[in-house]
């Protein structure tokens, strides 16, 4: 009788000596998961549209938004020059109209007022369709 509970009572010791063992493998294991994650904060809204066939084309931005603001207005070239600093970066996209883009661009500068932006275009193409949007990333600067 006494080696039965000799047994038992060393199946549990051995049992509970595993359990332990796995748990620290498996705590090991979620540190070093946990290391490889990324936080990132951002105060504006996006989203995020992944398209494998992007043929994203930078152009030169000719619109009225370089005369409307000419005050405010400098080129990613100018703002490093004068060592303006980032304050915010926004995306404007979705529209084949590039004054509607224009206009959009304009809302967000009036309700933003920042001291000076910038715009870069992108027209995307879509295939061989022959359709493409435009996609504006506006960077403002103080």
């Amino acid at each position: 009788m006494k080696k039965a509970l000799l047994s038992l009572a060393l199946a549990a010791i051995s049992t509970s000596a595993m359990a332990q063992n796995v748990d620290r493998l498996e705590t090991k294991q979620l540190a070093h998961e946990m290391e490889q994650l990324v936080s990132v904060t951002e105060e504006a809204e996006f989203s995020i549209t992944i398209d494998e066939d992007a043929s994203f084309e930078l152009i030169e931005y000719k619109g009225f938004i370089k005369e409307m603001f000419s005050e405010i207005y400098v080129t990613k070239d100018q703002a490093k020059a004068h060592q303006l600093e980032k304050t915010r970066k926004f995306y404007v996209y979705g529209e084949k109209d590039i004054d509607k883009l224009g206009h959009k661009i304009a809302e967000r500068i009036e309700q933003d007022k920042p001291l000076f932006f910038s715009v870069d275009l992108y027209r995307d193409y879509h295939g061989d369709s022959g359709e493409f949007n435009y996609v504006a990333s506006v960077t403002e600067f103080k």
